[in-house]
């Protein structure tokens, strides 16, 4: 029997008296309960001042040229998205767009806590966190932890917390509780005012929180670069992750499977996965390398741009949307959630994860030839 959680995070007088918003010196756009050391119910109100100059900063969006031969030269589908579609999103900004309309569906939506945990593995910070925490009226439900990505927030899940909590297939389906934070420097999760930070020190931070929650036992599903995170927490506490589920198993082609597939020794399965890998790596992989090495300078130059910030957001859900048209007011809002607390908190969320891929990718992640996973 899993342990099933505490019903709720603390509430009355004291969580009342752990709300007083405070500010960190870096400047949030919106209160935070920095010194609530339990769960606390939470709400964002972003300075309505910042969203003002953000609206009239999209007003005097000024877009780049267009290469005359862009759709021939297939510019458009590489380089970044073109200037119609820019001009469109940052006019939408401009005159269509409610953020406080979007902030209010944001916290109708889920339950929303807050909380700050001591810093861990070798981080001696305190590390805030803004998460939503749904619970299931299902008895055997299982504590789920989802860890999102860049460029995302809690918001990745919206849609399938509700399934997840109340499967439609009733008794015949697992349920969950779930836990879905913002990763530090997303969303609503203050920024790491130090250096440090990366996927173990994230992972440990987590793993206080579902504790905290009552969770000792927990299931973990991750994406992008939460998939890091949920392989410290596997390598951290085994005895607490019944298992890690990700969708950002990336096998590199060696040697050996790029000799076969120069022989046409490879199978259609594994040819279309080396060509899709070096498509991918040599077309549309840049934004990490970028964050990883200049965070400060490219954090800089976003933070002062929303509808640059908004077209670098673009760049990469593109390629990775399979298909999916995402709305102009989808984009702004995916912008807005790493916007509001300024671009450099989460972009260099890579610089970490880069070092740990340099150092650690024979623990976490050998090399291995294609042939020997099929």
């Amino acid at each position: 029997m899993f342990n099933q959680g505490k019903a709720r995070p603390s509430q009355g007088l004291l969580s009342m008296l752990l709300l007083t918003p405070t500010v960190n010196a870096n400047g949030l756009n919106f209160p935070f309960p920095f010194n609530a050391t339990e769960p606390v119910t939470f709400r964002a109100s972003v300075d309505p001042s910042f969203v003002k100059e953000t609206v009239l900063k999209a007003s005097l969006y000024r877009p780049s040229i267009d290469l005359l031969d862009a759709e021939e030269s297939n510019a458009g589908a590489t380089e970044g998205p073109n200037r119609a579609n820019m001009t469109n999103l940052a006019t939408t900004w401009a005159n269509d767009y409610d953020w406080f309309k979007v902030e209010n569906e944001i916290f109708g939506n889920f339950s929303h806590y807050a909380v700050t945990v001591p810093g861990g593995q070798g981080f001696d910070h305190p590390v805030p966190l803004h998460f939503v925490h749904e619970r299931s009226d299902v008895e055997d439900a299982i504590p789920l932890l989802l860890l999102h990505g860049w460029p995302s927030s809690h918001l990745e899940w919206s849609k399938v917390i509700g399934p997840l909590t109340s499967p439609e297939d009733g008794a015949d389906a697992q349920a969950f509780h779930i836990v879905a934070p913002d990763l530090p420097g997303y969303g609503f999760s203050p920024a790491p005012t130090h250096s440090g930070m990366g996927s173990r020190q994230i992972g440990a931070a987590l793993d206080q929180l579902m504790k905290k929650l009552g969770y000792d036992n927990y299931g973990v599903v991750s994406t992008d670069l939460g998939w890091w995170t949920g392989l410290y927490l596997a390598d951290m506490v085994p005895d607490s992750i019944i298992g890690h589920y990700s969708d950002f198993w990336l096998i590199e082609p060696n040697a050996t499977d790029l000799e076969r597939l120069a022989q046409n020794q490879t199978t259609d399965e594994e040819t279309a996965y080396i060509n899709s890998y070096q498509t991918w790596f040599n077309e549309h992989y840049v934004h990490g390398p970028v964050h990883a090495l200049a965070p400060l300078a490219i954090g800089q130059a976003m933070t002062d741009t929303p509808v640059g910030f908004a077209g670098w957001v673009w760049h990469l859900m593109h390629p990775i949307s399979d298909g999916y048209p995402y709305t102009y007011e989808e984009l702004i809002t995916q912008t807005m959630m790493l916007f509001i607390q300024g671009a450099f908190g989460n972009m260099r969320h890579y610089k970490p994860v880069f070092q740990e891929v340099s150092s650690n990718s024979q623990a976490l992640h050998p090399s291995q030839s294609l042939a020997r996973n099929y």
